[in-house]
């Protein structure tokens, strides 16, 4: 829902929504990512950001 209504999301706003470290972040990123619900920047390090695939 977040993503909807911002258009993107970072590493460091997922891990406050989710309230996890940035280690789960990265990984649960990486799923959504793997199952083509979101999509990279491709963008790497500051300003990586992702959006709805």
């Amino acid at each position: 829902m977040y993503v909807k209504e911002k258009r993107k999301i970072t590493n460091r706003e997922y891990q406050n929504i989710n309230n996890c470290s940035r280690n789960t972040a990265t990984n649960d990123l990486r799923v959504l990512v793997k199952k083509d619900i979101l999509k990279e920047s491709g963008k790497k390090g500051a300003g990586a950001y992702y959006i709805i695939a």
